[in-house]
């Protein structure tokens, strides 16, 4: 009888939510590199180029699920899957909304606050990238645990800077046409924050029910 696993040479899960991981980081990168060097005449420059890994990752999360759909025993629940890849690709979206947000809402000067988120999720994405390393065998499920409370510790640290953001923003800053801009780039921020955590957490879950 034939195997009905319909099986791509190589093909494997768990590289594909690397490969998304790796664009997380490669954006991120982006982003924290043009916040230090900051030229409103590169902005849709940066747009483009973010834009354009993000495509990759949609292709990446297409592969993916398209493959899916032919596998006949998956590694993982199907479900824990589609939702892994999704949460992933979240992440990617909000990064791409940062970018965007940069360029359509015309913004002149970076503000110190969002250096600071910068940092913080460059320092996600690599975290992430070496989680989902980890994630592939069940012999690291106790390294992966510690890099899921480092990112759900460094979530709260996000929430503290968006509420000093925010609160700056609205204390100190008296264009309301500015307000609105940072006001809808510190949201993007924040959510591309609870994203990270979120993946975190679904990784956490996943091996829960794996072990």
């Amino acid at each position: 009888m034939k195997n009905f696993r319909l099986k791509e040479n190589n093909f494997s899960y768990y590289d594909k939510f690397i490969k998304s991981a790796e664009i997380a980081v490669e954006i991120s990168t982006i982003l924290e590199a043009y916040s230090e060097n900051f030229n409103i005449n590169n902005s849709k420059e940066i747009e483009e180029k973010v834009h354009s890994l993000e495509n990759d990752a949609d292709k990446n999360l297409h592969k993916t699920l398209d493959y899916l759909v032919k596998d006949f025993l998956p590694p993982l629940e199907r479900e824990d899957i589609v939702l892994l890849t999704n949460k992933i690709d979240d992440i990617i979206d909000y990064l791409d909304e940062i970018a965007i947000n940069i360029n359509i809402l015309n913004i002149t000067v970076i503000r110190v606050d969002f250096k600071e988120f910068i940092e913080i999720i460059n320092k996600l994405a690599v975290l992430l990238k070496e989680m989902l390393e980890k994630f592939k065998d069940k012999k690291n499920y106790g390294e992966v645990h510690k890099y899921i409370v480092e990112i759900n510790n460094i979530e709260e640290n996000g929430d503290t800077i968006y509420e000093k953001a925010i609160k700056n923003l609205f204390q100190n800053e008296t264009n309301s046409i500015e307000i609105l801009k940072w006001n809808t780039i510190y949201n993007a921020l924040e959510n591309c924050i609870d994203a990270y955590e979120s993946v975190a957490n679904t990784v956490g879950e996943i091996i829960l029910k794996n072990t």
